[in-house]
Order: C-alpha cells, then structure tokens, then sequence
C-alpha cells in the first residue's frame, strides 16, 4: 500500500512540473543571412563594398494565460525581440572579410538598418533592393562609453528611437569567405 503511495505522489508530482513548465515564456530564434553591397566616395574614387549580414532575432514567446493548461495555446503577439546583427564588411579585392561590426538592439517590429563603415566612420545604412543605401543626413547620437562598446541612438522612419549597442567594431578582421 505504501509503494502504491510513493508511486501516486511521484506521479503527481511529475504532472504538476511537466504542466509548471509548459506555462513558462519559451525563447524563439529566427536567424538569417544576407549578401548586400554598397558604394562610398572616398574623396579619389567610387569603391563598392560587398557585405555579409547575419541577423539573429530573439523572440520571447508569452502564452495567454487564459490557454492555460490547453494544448494549442495563443501567443501574446506584442513582445519585444532582441535583434543581434553581424556585418561583415570586404572593401578590396581579395576574397577575405576586412571589417567586422557586431550591434544589438530591441524592438517590436524587424528594422531593415544596418551599420557599415564609411571613410573609418560609422553610419547607417538601409536596405535598398540588392544594395544598401547609405543614409546621409543622419547623425547618430552617441549616449555613452562603458567597457570599449558604444550605445547609440537611432530614429527611424516612424520617429521612433532604437537605442543600440555596438558589442564589436573591428577593421582589421579576416576571415575568408565562402564565394
């Protein structure tokens, strides 16, 4: 009797964590990866730049609470992801990567912007078909320095601001590619 028991309370308590976690907020992760290019005057000449982007987005998945306990439960569709985005930057001749810039942001929607170099300067670029489009008469606010990585703000088209951090800057990177 007392096995029988044991064996009742065991299984109880195994339901009871299997039902506890499947009410938890579960990560999502969608990643992708695009070839772009674009054109900058260096003030002698036209030099096109061939960019690798990578782009990995963080969903948190929230389920209504009112689905609790049904197997096929709603998403609440207002969260914030966690966009993580990789550029890598071949501004020559050879088949290896010169410049690698890692930035990471929040937002509700997916933002088409990304961060390239121009004449040893960060700026924003946006996407235009194949290629990306240098945004001109935008200056980046700088918020502040902590641990050699900067925040900066960007508006974008609807006026929102996206605050963004810049984990990697680096212009002396190789790495080969695969074309």
């Amino acid at each position: 009797m007392k096995k029988i028991i044991l064996t009742l309370c065991i299984t109880g308590l195994f339901l009871t964590s299997i039902h506890v976690t499947s009410q938890e907020v579960d990560p999502e992760v969608l990643d992708t990866k695009i070839s772009k290019s674009y054109t900058i005057n260096d003030g002698k000449k036209l030099i096109k730049n061939t960019v690798e982007i990578t782009t990995k987005r963080l969903n948190t998945i929230e389920r209504d609470e009112k689905d609790e306990g049904k197997i096929d439960q709603a998403r609440v569709v207002d969260s914030i992801a966690t966009i993580v985005k990789t550029v890598r930057i071949d501004n020559d001749e050879d088949d290896d990567f010169d410049e690698k810039i890692v930035f990471s942001y929040e937002s509700k929607s997916p933002e088409d912007f990304v961060l390239v170099s121009k004449n040893d300067e960060l700026v924003v670029a946006m996407d235009d078909g194949e290629n990306l489009k240098i945004v001109e008469n935008l200056n980046l606010k700088s918020k502040k320095m902590d641990n050699d990585r900067a925040t900066y703000i960007f508006t974008n088209e609807q006026g929102e601001n996206i605050e963004f951090l810049v984990e990697e800057y680096n212009k002396s990177y190789s790495h080969t590619s695969s074309r």
